[in-house]
Formats: C-alpha cells, structure tokens, sequence
C-alpha cells in the first residue's frame, strides 16, 4: 500500500512531475485535494495515527456572520487560510489558525453573488469549492458564482479570480453560464456545485443548470488563467440542445480530462444525437475532443439518474483507473487509456450485475441519492454506493449511510473490503443526504454525516476491525457464504465529533487539521 507522499510522488512521476507536486501538498488546495480529485492527502500527520485520532476534537469554529445560508461548497486550505463560499453569496477567508475573519468578497456594501433562481441547493449563492492558483506570478483563489451584474441581470455564472492574501479582484470571466429569462423556454445554465480545475495555463469548469423544466445543454468551458478570457480553441457539448448537464467537477492526471454529465430524457421528445449525457468522458484537454465516453445506462432506461459524482483518477498496481458511482447507485472503474478506438476498457463495475443494461432487464435507473465522490487511496476505493443491495428489489436506498471500501485491482471475489454504517449518518429531508464525501490519509477515513458529526474510520491496514459482516449485507454471517459472498472487515470508528450542524461537502484535511463547512453556516477546525 502506498501510504507515503514520498513513494506516491515515484508513481506519480510516470504520470507528470506536476501531478506530483499538486498531488502531495500537505495542504488542501483544491476540491478533493488534487487535479486527480482523489480525495487522498499523502503527507504522514496526526491525522493519520491512529493512536492520536481519538482524541480528536473541535478546536474553533466560526459562523457567517448577517444572512448565513448553509455551506455547500468545500473548504480549501493554504498558506494558513481557509478558503470558502457561502449560500449567501459571499466568499471569506479565515485564518487557519484561529477562525479569525481576514477578508470577504464582495464586500459588506456590496451586492452578493446571488441568483433569480433558487430551485435547488446548487442554486443559492456560492456552492462551487475555489481552487489555488498563480495569476501571473501571484497566489489566487479562483471560483464560479452567480453575478447579477451580467446578461439580463438574473445571475449568470462566471469565474472569479482573486488575490489570495487581500481579496482584491484579479480577474472576472465573461459570461459562461448564460441566464436568460425565468421562462422554460429561457437558458437557466449555472456552475452550480462544479469547481474549477487548473491546469496547463487552463481553467475548466463544468455547466449544468437550475431547474429540470427543461434540462439545459451540459458543457465545459476552459478559460485562461492568467486572464480569465474565454481560450476559443476548446469546446465539449453533451448534446445539441437538452441534456448532460455537468454537475460535477474535472479531473485531470495532466493528460487530458475526465468528467460525468446528467440526464437527457428530461426535456427531449426523442434521443438526441450526439448523446454524451449520462456518461464518463475523456477529453482531449487541448480541443475538448472526446477521447471516449462510457455510457452504462442507454436512453431508453433513462429516470433522471444524473451521474453527479464526478470522475476520480486512481494510479493504482494495476494501472490508471477512473472510478465513479452513478446516481443510481451502480459504481465502475475505467481503464484511463483509450482501448479501441472510441470506446473505453471496462476494468469493473460493482455489483458486478446489470452491465450492459437493457430495457426489461429488471434494474431501474432513477433520481437516487448516490451523489458524493469516493476517496482513493493507493488500490482502495472508499465510496458511498447501493452494494450488492441493488440485487434485490427495494435496495436502491440501502446504501445512503453506509461507506464501501473497494479493491480496485481485485477480482470480483474481492471486489469489496471492508463496509461500515457510518453513526449518524441519517437522512436528511428531501433524500438521502446521509453523508459527505469521504477524505482519506493514511488508511484513515474522514467523512461527514447528516447528523452533524465528523468521524473517523480505519482501515484495517490501520488499526483492528471492530469485526465482521456480509459483503452483501442482506446476509448475516452465518448464511454469507453459501449464498457465494465473502466475509469482510467491519472497520473501527477512532472518532465520532459534533460539529455545528450536518455536512454535504467533504473534510478538507491539511497540516495535521481537519477543516469542516456545515449546513448551520459554520466553519470548523478540528485536531487530535
């Protein structure tokens, strides 16, 4: 297992330099750490001792101060500062340290970053996570919002680059997520919960949009970084008209790009041709040329499973692996490379059933609540997904509070680790919002709940399992077996901390810290 920053930086350096040094950053400065959104911070600390993780506790914690609205957004963290944006519209920065406001964007006097829609939590304010960059030589915090002061005035989405240290603005995108009118025959595109990605001089940034009433046409739009202008040479386009709406955010392993888009039977009388909604892509990160794409659920079965999860790229044993979950619960692992022409090599998909589906095939593909990114660290894949639950009738739910840990490299036999029902993971109203996307060091586990905790899990690498299950959980231990599934780990829970209110969005762990954003409005800095 490669457990170390030093040894991930060798394998990593097959893949690009770069990569390497973005990927071993002991601090958080971006959505799930890294361009490969791995969720992983390689860098030993406290936090990944798991005789020091138990005595993790809550240490400060600040709360947006007037109108707070809910976080939905992910901190980051660097240069001792947390970095983050608000329902409300407004962007703040923290010290690290202490909780202590150091500055806002836009200011108090000024209007906030806000829209005429609010349809869904994607739509209120600032939920799309910032990432670091140099802007011209100068630390910036870069970021997608809502900005009235565009178009027609009802809040179209554009990138924001601003000066790390005062806040002062660096650059403004035009127009990129195009808001027209309130009516359904009116563009409603938005950045939503999409974060940007940085990388080779580019900034990539997904778009999706407010209300299904109809789906919008998903796109990726790359701008500079050094100026923040529109780069006209790349171009990606799920669909003609309606439909794969790109809710997540790029990945990259310095290659090319890799993404997942929504829907497209929303707002389509027939297919549409091309159809890129519903898959996992490669781009060509120069054009925006497709490299391939993988598109498990056709058309024709098509209920509004949006695959909302985003790509994760894994450098693994066995080689680069995308890995992802669908709506629907179904996850999967793709070959990085192209395979034939076109058309990706399928490494596996879990439960290891369905695949390639079909109408009358019995499976249904509907709007589940299977949303969070998974984890990777070396083989293992930590992720909420349905599990061999889906293999029954009404088992599509099961899996909403419960983490998988998955052996990328394995065999079907086993495909599946360890599993645990993460304590106060319940459900929150209007779905399954049980759980935050899990974050990893060391073999630890980091995730936030429904409930309003953080809690700590350890592989069993790590630290003794608190014992065993089913890999298929309908089964008690006795039966497993003979039923043809295997006897897996039940991890140890180091740490189960309150914080301030519930979380959808991930731990940010940097400097030995673990840094929260909550539904109650509140940052929160935890340490053992």
């Amino acid at each position: 297992m490669r457990t170390t920053c030093t040894r991930a930086r060798a394998a990593l350096l097959a893949v690009a330099s770069a990569a390497a040094l973005v990927a071993c950053s002991h601090e958080w400065p971006e959505y799930r750490h890294n361009l490969f959104r791995s969720g992983d911070q390689m860098n030993a600390s406290p936090l990944s001792d798991p005789s020091a993780v138990p005595s993790l506790a809550v240490r400060w914690t600040w709360h947006v101060p007037g109108n707070a609205q809910p976080f939905y957004a992910s901190p980051i963290v660097y240069q001792h500062r947390v970095y983050i944006g608000n329902g409300n519209g407004r962007f703040y920065a923290l010290d690290a340290s202490t909780g202590a406001l150091l500055w806002q964007y836009p200011g108090a006097m000024s209007p906030a970053l806000t829209s005429a829609f609010t349809c869904n939590p994607s739509s209120n304010g600032i939920a799309s996570s910032a990432a670091i960059a140099k802007v011209n030589g100068r630390d910036a915090v870069i970021f997608g919002a809502p900005d009235r002061s565009l178009g027609a005035g009802l809040g179209s989405g554009r990138l924001f680059a601003l000066d790390a240290a005062t806040g002062a603005v660096l650059w403004r995108s035009p127009e990129i997520a195009v808001v027209s009118g309130t009516a359904p025959s009116d563009r409603h595109e938005q950045i939503g919960y999409s974060s940007p990605l940085v990388v080779d001089g580019k900034v990539y940034i997904g778009i999706a949009d407010h209300c299904d009433n109809p789906i919008q046409r998903g796109r990726v739009v790359a701008v500079d970084v050094g100026t923040g202008a529109i780069v006209s040479g790349f171009s990606f386009a799920a669909t003609p008209a309606h439909g794969g709406g790109v809710w997540s955010s790029v990945a990259s392993d310095l290659n090319d790009i890799y993404f997942t888009t929504g829907n497209t039977a929303n707002g389509n009388a027939s297919e549409p041709s091309p159809n890129h909604g519903l898959s996992m892509l490669r781009l060509d990160r120069t054009t925006g040329n497709i490299v391939w794409k993988f598109q498990p659920v056709p058309y024709a079965l098509d209920a509004d499973p949006d695959w909302a999860a985003g790509a994760t790229v894994m450098t693994t044993s066995c080689g680069t692996l995308i890995a992802s979950v669908q709506k629907d619960g179904w996850a999967y692992a793709v070959d990085a490379g192209a395979g034939t022409p076109g058309s990706p090599s399928v490494r596996w998909q879990f439960p290891a059933m369905g695949y390639p589906f079909t109408p009358g095939d019995g499976t249904t593909h509907g709007d589940t609540d299977y949303k969070r990114p998974g984890a990777a660290w070396g083989d293992v894949l930590i992720i909420t997904t349905g599990g061999e639950s889906l293999a029954r009738a009404g088992g599509v739910s099961d899996g909403y509070g419960r983490l998988h840990a998955l052996n990328a490299c394995a065999p079907p036999s086993g495909r599946v680790r360890w599993i645990l029902d993460v304590p106060t993971a319940t459900t929150g109203p209007g779905g399954g919002y049980s759980l935050g996307s899990p974050s990893v060091t060391g073999g630890i586990v980091y995730v936030g709940t429904g409930g309003g905790h953080v809690v700590a899990i350890a592989d069993p690498s790590v630290a003794p399992p608190a014992g065993v299950r089913c890999s298929n959980v309908q089964y008690t231990t006795a039966p497993c077996h003979a039923a043809g599934y295997q006897l897996v780990p039940i991890p140890a829970v180091l740490a189960n901390v309150a914080v301030d209110g519930p979380m959808w969005n991930e731990p940010a762990l940097a400097d030995g810290k673990v840094y929260v954003a909550t539904r109650a409005g509140s940052v929160s800095m935890l340490s053992p």
